[in-house]
């Protein structure tokens, strides 16, 4: 539908979900200059009764770390 911010829903049986927002330009600071850059946030959704939370960060983390260096996707670590 092209939202920016949505908020994924688990259903039953799902212990996690992800939903990919729409891609968009914004102003944003890199070395103390305004540059326009292509955005895009990602949302998640976890039980926590199934997920421990500092571990779905991690995640989070890692996977954000993927999308902004695509390389790392072909180093093992």
């Amino acid at each position: 539908m092209g939202g920016v911010v949505i908020t994924p829903v688990i259903n039953v049986l799902e212990v996690s979900i992800f939903g990919v927002n729409k891609a968009v330009k914004c102003a944003v600071v890199v070395d103390d200059q305004i540059v326009v850059r292509t955005m895009m946030n990602l949302s998640s959704s976890f039980d926590h009764r199934f997920v421990d939370g500092f571990d779905a960060a991690s995640l989070i983390q890692r996977l954000k770390e993927m999308l902004e260096e695509p390389a790392l996707l072909f180093i093992d670590d």
